[in-house]
């Protein structure tokens, strides 16, 4: 069987900004890397290594060589294992509404969750991917389907995934709001 598109995992190449995993200790005047690794056991660990401004040449030599270092530690495949980037990102939890059970993602899809709170009345879709990605998006400035639509691109756009079609998306939300229907009304969102 083969899967279509929007059900393969993506693969992303891990992002590498400039001063990943780089340290500067003013008073110590060194730059310092610290790169996370899995050990064989699965552990995530650290390798560390400092580099001196005064055996290096200066602030400028040291950090490249700090950066040359941090660079070729990222090659190793225990580190790619411990970066995260390299996890395979999906979308599609179930393909079909029908597969998704009452204690299951209520949407059919990955980081989309739907949160209400009491002070303000109200209720935000949320997106999350990876760790530290997360965004709300208000179901009383974008409607509910606004603001499940902005989530999902959000998400499509952070996991590299293509959008689905609004026909989908229109289902999938309709779906979660007749199960949810009194808890919309409730928090004066929609019938």
């Amino acid at each position: 069987m083969e899967l279509s598109i929007m059900e393969q995992a993506i693969r992303r190449p891990p992002r590498v900004h400039p001063y990943l995993y780089l340290y500067r200790n003013r008073n110590g005047q060194f730059w310092w890397c610290a790169v996370p690794y899995v050990d064989s056991r699965g552990r995530r660990r650290q390798r560390r290594r400092s580099f001196r401004d005064s055996r290096l040449g200066g602030k400028s030599n040291a950090l490249e060589m700090a950066r040359r270092w941090r660079d070729e530690q990222i090659q190793q495949p225990d580190v790619r294992d411990a970066m995260g980037d390299q996890r395979p990102l999906v979308l599609y939890a179930a393909d079909r509404l029908g597969e998704i059970g009452q204690r299951e993602n209520p949407f059919g899809l990955v980081g989309i969750t739907a949160t209400f709170r009491e002070q303000p009345l109200g209720g935000n879709f949320s997106v999350t991917a990876n760790r530290g990605r997360k965004k709300w998006f208000s179901m009383r400035r974008y409607g509910g389907f606004g603001a499940f639509k902005r989530a999902v691109m959000q998400r499509c756009h952070w996991v590299g995934a293509p959008m689905p079609d609004e026909a989908d998306l229109r289902q999938r939300y309709q779906h979660w709001a007749q199960r949810n229907r009194d808890l919309l009304r409730r928090h004066g969102l929609e019938p």
